[in-house]
């Protein structure tokens, strides 16, 4: 059997209170409540499936009681179905307006009050499941897409030999520095997605270019810093991760200007692309390439000084030397994937 449905009372009249409690506690689980303030208090312990609420009453009167209501984000989708003695049109449209679903007038009649109850709960519970319904396709279709676009940055993995799993340590450095940053854990997932995905457009340089056993000419090198825009192109219409094509556009860009390829300088360059572009030097500098072994951490450190406000913003450089300090490292993973980290 399932449990009864919770409907709040809120009314400042007691013989009010304990006529409606008669006639719904046979269907209903009923909890009184004699003023506005007391019903908050309330729910601050309990979520009721419905709330029936008195439009006169002292101190706190329904319309502010109901506004109050609608601001508590865990109370917000509660159905509130007012009662009153005055059935007027602008008293109603004021109800209507802060978010009331019905309106019933004292004295009320009982089968058409628990009907008018009974159809609200039956259409907050459709409202209820419809968004969860819409949650999860929304996921399923996230979930879809992230995976097409990581099948393309695994492309781009297995195009450079040297650079495999490039792309995973610099999401990972990224969060780390986001993390210490103080960001919030839906902002350091997205930084993690946009960083895993910085690289994409390498898969439009050729191999001969990107795999090259020795340092690239200037027309090479003026090709390879083609996969910047490139990335941008590719990513430009993806809307799961916020930014994303940003993250693959402004990477390579230095804090004093003389980066690539829209010349951007200082805090005009988004702090999210300044975050990856030092993830994505220290990882550079600390793995096997193909024109030189990694570099010692002294001489990795020594650079990450050296490029304090020329290549990076100096702030994120202190992040960096803290990671270095705490010897944290992240080992290149087999199977890792970018739908593991949708959420937080």
């Amino acid at each position: 059997m399932e449990p009864k449905k919770v409907i709040l009372i809120v009314d400042d009249t007691v013989i009010n209170l304990k006529y409606a409690s008669e006639v719904l506690e046979d269907k209903y689980k009923v909890i009184p409540a004699k003023s506005g303030t007391k019903a908050l208090e309330l729910l601050e312990k309990i979520i009721p499936d419905l709330i029936l609420l008195d439009v006169e009453m002292p101190e706190l009167d329904g319309y502010e009681t109901i506004q109050r209501i609608k601001k508590n984000p865990k109370t917000a989708g509660v159905p509130v179905i007012f009662l009153t003695a005055h059935s007027d049109k602008e008293n109603e449209l004021a109800g209507f307006r802060l978010g009331a679903v019905d309106f019933i007038t004292k004295p009320f009649v009982p089968e058409i009050t628990l009907a008018r109850i009974a159809t609200q709960i039956e259409l907050s519970e459709y409202r209820n499941d419809l968004e969860k319904l819409v949650y999860k396709k929304t996921k399923e279709v996230e979930a879809i897409s992230i995976q097409a676009i990581m099948a393309i940055a695994n492309t781009v993995d297995a195009k450079d030999v040297y650079t495999r799993q490039h792309s995973m340590r610099v999401a990972k450095y990224s969060r780390e520095i986001a993390k210490r940053l103080g960001w919030k854990d839906e902002e350091v997932a997205n930084l993690y997605n946009m960083a895993l995905l910085h690289d994409i457009g390498k898969i439009g340089i050729p191999d001969a270019i990107l795999n090259k056993p020795g340092r690239l000419t200037d027309e090479e090198f003026a090709v390879m810093k083609t996969h910047t825009t490139i990335g941008g192109v590719i990513l430009k219409d993806i809307t799961v991760i916020e930014n994303v094509a940003g993250g693959a556009l402004y990477h390579h860009e230095r804090y004093d200007g003389r980066g690539y390829m829209q010349g951007l300088k200082g805090e005009e360059i988004p702090i999210f692309a300044r975050i990856i572009g030092i993830a994505d030097a220290y990882d550079a500098m600390t793995s096997d390439r193909s024109y030189r072994k990694h570099l010692p951490m002294e001489v990795v450190m020594e650079e990450l000084n050296k490029g304090r406000n020329t290549q990076f913003d100096s702030a994120l450089v202190d992040v960096m030397m803290t990671i270095i300090d705490d010897g944290i490292e992240f080992p290149d993973e087999e199977n890792a994937t970018l739908t593991a980290e949708l959420t937080p």
